[in-house]
């Protein structure tokens, strides 16, 4: 015998992942491209530096919230262990990559025009790389879960 509800909450993170990491890739490439177009100098550098903060901390603040989501039905799951500690470690790994990007963040008086550095554009490529790879990881699982339920006598 086999539960739906397990599906649908792994679809549902699923689709919360991808809407996270959507909003992450907009704010990152977008915003600042309308920004940097639509105002002068002056005026775009602190409104930056402002946004790449927030941008960062949200990107901390989500990838923390999908370790602990991912850590906490772990323990609950039909999956096998070694497949939801890779589900852990991947989601704990893009955390910590964008929390040192946050760390790394220069600050206004170091970057007067608002922009990153390569190794923070890096490492923020490389947490939302990670986030891909997760969603991938669970797509890949979703059909085949009912696989891992025991059958029933």
């Amino acid at each position: 015998m086999y539960h739906l509800s397990e599906a649908y909450a792994m679809a549902t993170f699923i689709c919360l992942l991808c809407g996270y990491l959507g909003a992450l890739t907009f704010a990152s490439i977008a915003v600042p491209r309308l920004v940097v177009k639509h105002l002068d100098k002056a005026a775009y550098a602190p409104l930056l530096s402002m946004h790449w903060r927030s941008v960062h901390k949200l990107a901390v603040i989500g990838g923390l919230a999908f370790t602990a989501v991912c850590a906490l039905a772990s323990g609950k799951t039909a999956l096998p262990n070694a497949y939801a500690l890779m589900l852990v470690s991947l989601s704990g790994l893009m955390s910590i990559t964008f929390y040192v990007s946050l760390q790394t963040l220069p600050t206004l008086s170091e970057s007067p025009d608002g922009k990153l550095k390569f190794s923070n554009i890096i490492l923020v490529f490389t947490g939302i790389l990670t986030g891909i790879v997760l969603i991938a990881a669970l797509v890949y699982v979703l059909p085949g879960q009912f696989t891992f339920w025991p059958t029933a006598q």
